[in-house]
């Protein structure tokens, strides 16, 4: 029997490893998608291809990570020699959408492969028709950029230069690509000197003994944390905007059942897979479903193969969860964000002060590049844009965040009007767009681009703009997304959540985000913190009176006898209507 204090030591020495991975990937990286806004993750694995430790930055890779090592990993490991790196982003092998692309690095001690390093990181540009590689009129895969089946790219610890060769040649900006390669191959260097040392301090009995045992302590924790929640059968659904190709909403459904100490996530209901990039596969679903239901049972809970065991997520083949072999996927993240406010809707009974109102429900996917005026070179650029959680029992939502499994950062005006010909416009939280609860959702936040002295490709790949999220316990939704070509002008024109525009020089693109459903009625949130929202301009005076009956005097103090009757009055109205919940 391990001694627990040895093995906590061991489980951080694991941890600390991949967070040095994940350190070494964001400062060496080139791209502004990977050095500030952290999107990748880093992961080892055991010689028995079993999940043993993660990077937190961006759960969503991780979900691949777990599909694709165990899958195809046995179909080179015989061939593979110290210092090879094996690259994929092929969906059909397990992964998710092609930008994702996966490093993977065998890890040998004395011509024994030990264990495995990898990381995935997003890159601004994998081919395809339009810059940024998030094609919104796809349907099929072949269109979405550069698939690589899993190839080994990397000898002795370089990239073999002819295979990176043809993938830059693909690619725009491969300057910059390169570095991100090469950071990605950096990382795994680490990650194999680190995991060295550590063989050689265990030892290889000691080492097994230790991973079996962390892994079975995790299995043990989760089971004791899903046993603390009640039995059921709980489900949800919501409608997700067209696929880019058919101007159709298309259901999201979800049911979960907790029975004893295991969860099921099944995902029959769901709508067939579509005909454009609105698809995800089973990796990415899982990944999404997975990081929110990992907060509704403990945030401190080691992250391996352990973690997973009592879980089973059902994902019907030739549904848009599961779609058939080279389908289009680009627009993919989007239903797992949609996936993990689902998670929260379909739990709430359960367990009602745990949960929140729906989260700005989705990834706000934005690309677009064209042809520097400042010094005629090509630029490509790559972001996700901020929105609400929703409200909570004890709290309100907060306000510009990426919300659930996505945790990358802000892409800060400074860093942007310096790589790219843009002028941020305007970047500001959006007054009203959070749901009214007792506590209200967080607001979404606006991001108006102007594309100055050169015409520019803009690509959205969406969603949110006819599903609003929701509120929960009477909560109400919040406002849903918005996208404008030259907003507040005469020629305003409204944008699809899934299009590609050709702007002309000088044009502004706005980027509306939601905001977080509220929790609970929001005629008992305290009037004194309306007005505080009213004096910080997250709430309008009118919002205040029709969605919170609450009266305020010239916007400095509340009107309590004037209250009293306006909530008096929207309880009456309520109830003539049948209730107060949405």
């Amino acid at each position: 029997m391990v001694d627990t204090g040895e093995l906590e030591i061991f489980r951080h020495s694991l941890k600390s490893i991949v967070e040095e991975m994940g350190v070494t990937l964001q400062r060496t990286a080139y791209s502004t998608n990977i050095k500030i806004r952290r999107d990748h993750t880093c992961a080892l694995f055991d010689a028995d291809l079993r999940h043993i430790a993660q990077h937190d930055i961006a759960p969503q890779h991780i979900g691949s990570l777990v599909s694709v090592i165990p899958k195809n990993v046995p179909d080179w490991e015989d061939d593979l020699k110290p210092g090879d790196g094996i690259l994929i982003n092929d969906p059909d092998k397990g992964a998710v959408h092609l930008p994702d692309v996966m490093l993977i690095s065998p890890l040998f001690h004395d011509d024994e492969i030990v264990g495995y390093a990898a990381n995935s990181a997003h890159h601004v540009d994998i081919g395809g028709g339009t810059p940024g590689g998030i094609p919104n009129d796809s349907t099929e895969l072949y269109a979405e950029g550069l698939i690589i089946p899993g190839v080994r790219a990397v000898r002795e610890w370089s990239y073999d230069e002819q295979i990176l060769s043809l993938i830059l040649r693909n690619v725009r900006r491969p300057d910059m690509r390169r570095g991100d390669y090469q950071a990605q191959l950096g990382t795994n260097r680490i990650g194999e000197q680190r995991f060295t040392a550590l063989y050689e301090s265990y030892g290889a009995d000691q080492l097994t003994t230790y991973l079996d045992e962390l892994l079975d302590y995790t299995e043990r924790r989760v089971r004791a944390a899903i046993s603390d929640l009640p039995n059921g059968h709980y489900t949800a659904e919501d409608y997700m905007d067209g696929d880019g190709i058919v101007d159709e909403p298309v259901r999201l459904r979800m049911a979960i059942t907790v029975d004893g100490d295991e969860i099921t996530v099944d995902f029959t209901g769901t709508a067939a897979e579509n005909t454009g990039p609105l698809n995800c596969t089973p990796a990415m679903i899982f990944a999404g479903t997975m990081s929110v239901v990992m907060a509704f049972i403990g945030t401190d809970l080691p992250k391996n193969d352990g973690f997973y065991r009592p879980f089973e997520v059902i994902t019907p083949e030739g549904t848009m969860v599961n779609p058939s072999d080279n389908a289009p996927v680009a627009g993919g993240w989007e239903i797992p964000m949609r996936a993990g406010d689902l998670v929260t809707k379909a739990l709430a009974d359960a367990v009602p002060e745990e949960t929140i109102g729906a989260t700005k429900g989705m990834v706000c996917n934005v690309a677009y590049g064209g042809t520097d005026p400042r010094n005629e070179s090509e630029y490509v650029y790559y972001e996700t844009v901020a929105g609400g959680y929703g409200g909570r029992a004890e709290k309100d939502g907060m306000d510009a965040v990426q919300t659930h499994f996505q945790n990358t950062a802000n892409s800060p005006i400074e860093e942007l009007e310096s790589e790219l010909p843009v002028y941020v416009r305007r970047y500001a939280l959006i007054s009203d767009s959070a749901g009214a609860g007792r506590q209200r959702g967080g607001l979404g936040v606006r991001r108006d681009l102007e594309f100055y002295d050169h015409s520019a490709s803009f690509s959205l790949l969406t969603d949110r703009t006819r599903s609003a999220p929701w509120g929960v316990f009477g909560g109400k939704s919040a406002r849903p997304s918005r996208f404008l070509r030259n907003p507040d002008t005469d020629a305003e024109v409204e944008l699809e959540s899934k299009s590609t525009t050709q702007l002309n020089p000088d044009d502004v693109v706005s980027i509306q985000t939601p905001g977080g459903g509220g929790y609970g009625n929001p005629l008992e949130r305290d009037p004194e913190a309306v007005l505080e929202d009213v004096r910080n301009e997250k709430v309008s005076p009118e919002a205040a009176r029709e969605a919170y009956g609450v009266e305020l005097t010239d916007e400095t103090s509340v009107d309590n006898d004037a209250t009293a009757a306006r909530r008096s009055e929207l309880r009456d109205t309520a109830a003539a209507d049948g209730g107060e919940s949405e």
